[in-house]
């Protein structure tokens, strides 16, 4: 069993490393997009170049032969019989129209006769993926990011995130879990009764609802018509009851599609189960008809519910995003899509995200397969075939 966790715990670095891989070289051979304002777009350069993602070439007296040769320019005749900061602003200019190249003066003000061009250009992509990778591996070192709060560090920016993501989703599987197992339960026993019959149209509903549209409801019920409850997510400074109050609205509209998910597929299964024969026989050697349910059917109808279940939160993690984007909670979810659908996607964030998710998902995999032996005693994990 141990030699099995590790060998499968091994596959989950050796997968997401191949998801990172194929990200960074998709984000890579996008156009980068630096800070906008002078001093935020300095330091974001001075940093790729001191990282190595970039090289940095000074211009000052440099004439326009030399210029044309490094940069390949065939049209710089005009330079000719200009000032050189004319001639600075004239090479900037040409040198914002390639995608490689990236320039910015030394000081901001346009007024000083003696100005310096800083020209940076991008390294190819394998250079930059080899850097990359060794800051990550070596410091953990992600990159900063350059939209959401320009130049920190995109694994400060997230890690403020995942504890509200991460809250959130626990609470709703915590929910999920009993009220998912008990309802499907007893429709399956009661089935093609009245209660089967009200819980099965209750569980329609809630699964053909979206969560954004629950949420929304519920906002409207309770939070703005009622005032029972926050109409959006308490800040740090709000009292502790309203911070409290504020997990209610995402949870519930959360859990209640997760709750309907379950129980139908708990129905399902159980119910099918319930025919079988060892049922019958368990009954005829003098167990109850609980004893009968409990100790074998529901325990064997566990096993196809089971990846479902451990995936779910999964899903839970990966679309939450607009459920906190609606509530406005400042989750990993809404974080991962102000990144990537600002105009000018914050990369480096989106990188530490995927991986963040990508783990989650993985690893949810491995406890799966490990929670089929707990389950089903007959199935045995990494046992050698006979």
């Amino acid at each position: 069993m141990l030699r099995y966790f590790l060998q499968r715990f091994l596959w989950v670095f050796i997968v997401l490393f191949a998801i990172l891989t194929i990200t960074f070289t998709f984000l890579k051979i996008q156009p980068e997009y630096p800070p906008t304002k002078y001093d935020d777009k300095k330091a974001w350069l001075v940093r790729q170049w001191t990282d190595d993602f970039m090289t940095r070439t000074v211009i000052d007296k440099t004439t326009v032969d030399e210029i044309d040769l490094k940069y390949y320019f065939d049209d710089l005749s005009f330079l000719d019989g200009l000032s050189k900061i004319e001639k600075l602003q004239a090479i900037q200019s040409k040198l914002m129209e390639m995608s490689k190249y990236y320039s910015i003066y030394t000081d901001e003000d346009h007024t000083k006769l003696e100005r310096v061009l800083w020209v940076f250009e991008k390294v190819p992509i394998s250079s930059q993926y080899f850097v990359w990778l060794k800051n990550v591996i070596t410091r953990f070192d992600w990159g900063t990011s350059t939209r959401i709060q320009i130049n920190e560090n995109a694994t400060t920016v997230l890690n403020r995130t995942f504890k509200y993501t991460i809250g959130v989703n626990l609470l709703v599987l915590v929910i999920q879990l009993p009220f998912g197992l008990l309802l499907g339960t007893i429709a399956a026993i009661k089935k093609d009764k009245t209660f089967d019959n009200f819980v099965s149209i209750i569980i329609m509903i809630f699964i053909s609802l979206p969560s954004f549209v629950v949420i929304m409801l519920l906002m409207k019920w309770f939070g703005s018509d009622l005032k029972w409850l926050p109409y959006q997510w308490a800040s740090g400074q709000a009292s502790l009851k309203a911070r409290v109050l504020s997990y209610v609205i995402p949870v519930s509209s959360l859990a209640l599609g997760g709750v309907a998910g379950l129980s139908r597929r708990v129905r399902a299964e159980l119910a099918e189960e319930l025919t079988q024969d060892y049922v019958l026989l368990a009954r005829t050697k003098g167990l109850t008809k609980q004893q009968s349910i409990f100790r074998h059917a529901f325990r064997i109808a566990l096993t196809p519910i089971l990846p479902g279940l451990m995936f779910s939160f999964v899903g839970l993690l990966g679309g939450a995003g607009i459920t906190e984007t609606v509530y406005g909670i400042p989750g990993a979810g809404r974080l991962f899509i102000q990144a990537s659908l600002r105009g000018a996607p914050d990369y480096n964030v989106i990188l530490y995200d995927t991986a963040f998710f990508g783990f989650i998902g993985l690893f949810t995999g491995i406890l799966i397969d490990m929670s089929y032996g707990l389950v089903d005693p007959r199935i045995k994990m990494g046992a050698s075939h006979v």
